[in-house]
C-alpha cells in the first residue's frame, strides 16, 4: 500500500466524517492541556453503575499522550472511511456511538470484577472495531491472510486478534481489556449487521436530519465527500476489499500451493 492509498482509500476523497473526527480528535487532545479532560471523560468500571453516561459515550476522544493519538489516528482513517463510504456519514457517526457504547458497558461489567480501578481512554476501542467488522466480512470472501510477503498465511477471521496479542506484548501498558470488547463489538456488528440496523435511526430519520443539516453540508470544503444516505444502499453485498480470485503459495513442507490471500 502506497501513501496515495492509505490518504484516498479505495481512490475517493477522504470521507466528512472521518476527516472531521481526525480533526476533532487533535482539538480535543489540544484542550486536554488546558482543562483536564482525562478524569472528566475517562472510562472506569464504576462509570456504568454510577450511571455517567457522558463517560461511556466520549471516553474514545480522550487520548493520554501525542503516540497514543498519532497511533490511533493512523490505524482508524482507512477503514473508517472506507466504512463511511458505503454507510453513510450520518449512519457512520451512529456507528461510533453506538459501538464506544457497547463496549463500554462490556467494559465495566467485566471490570467491576476483574479490573475495578482501571481506566480506558481514546479511539483504538473503535480502530479494533472496524479491524474485527472488516476481518469479517473478508473472512467470508477470503477464508485465509497471507502474512507480509512470505508464504505464510492465518484465517483472516483471526488477524485482528494477532494484532490484539501483538500490542498487549509490545505496549505492556495498553488497554487489553478495551482493545477486546471493541473487537468483541465489531465482531458481533459484522455476524450480525442486520440485526443492528435494526437498532438504528431508520433511512427517513437520517434523510431529515440531512435536510435540516443542509445549510452545514454545503459549506464542507471542496475534496472531502459527505456521503448522504439517500445515496447509500446499506443492504447490498459486500465488496471485498481485494481480489480473491489470485491463488497463492502458502507454507507448506512440500512446497506445494493452495488457494490463499493477498
Amino acid at each position: 500500500m502506497n501513501w496515495k492509498s492509505y490518504v484516498f482509500p479505495g481512490g475517493h476523497p477522504p470521507a466528512a466524517l472521518s476527516t472531521g473526527l481526525v480533526v476533532f480528535l487533535t482539538a480535543v487532545y489540544l484542550l486536554g492541556f488546558v482543562f483536564d479532560l482525562r478524569d472528566d471523560l475517562s472510562l472506569a468500571p464504576e462509570s456504568l453503575f454510577k450511571l455517567q453516561m457522558s463517560r461511556l459515550s466520549l471516553y474514545p476522544l480522550i487520548h493520554l499522550s501525542l503516540p497514543h493519538l498519532l497511533f490511533n489516528i493512523l490505524a482508524i482513517w482507512a477503514p473508517l472511511n472506507l466504512f463511511e463510504e458505503t454507510h453513510g456519514t450520518v449512519f457512520t457517526g451512529v456507528f461510533l456511538n453506538m459501538s464506544a457504547l457497547f463496549a463500554g458497558i462490556l467494559y465495566c461489567l467485566v471490570g467491576k470484577l476483574l479490573y475495578p480501578e482501571v481506566s480506558v481512554a481514546g479511539a483504538s476501542g473503535w480502530c479494533f472495531t472496524l479491524f474485527a467488522y472488516y476481518s469479517f466480512k473478508e473472512s467470508q470472501v477470503r477464508p485465509r491472510t497471507r502474512i507480509f510477503r512470505t508464504d505464510y498465511s492465518i484465517p483472516t477471521l483471526y488477524t485482528p486478534v494477532a494484532l490484539l496479542i501483538a500490542i498487549a506484548i509490545i505496549i505492556p501498558g495498553s488497554s487489553f481489556w478495551g482493545h477486546f470488547f471493541g473487537l468483541c463489538v465489531g465482531y458481533a456488528i459484522g455476524y450480525k449487521e442486520s440485526w443492528f440496523h435494526k437498532i438504528t435511526p431508520p433511512g427517513w430519520i437520517i434523510a431529515k436530519i440531512e435536510n435540516v443539516l443542509d445549510g452545514l453540508i454545503r459549506l464542507i470544503p471542496w475534496g472531502i465527500k459527505y456521503y448522504r444516505d439517500a445515496d447509500i444502499d446499506r443492504n447490498k453485498d459486500y465488496e471485498p476489499l481485494m481480489a480473491t480470485d489470485t491463488p497463492l503459495p502458502l507454507h507448506n513442507d512440500n512446497g506445494g500451493t493452495v488457494l490463499g490471500t493477498a
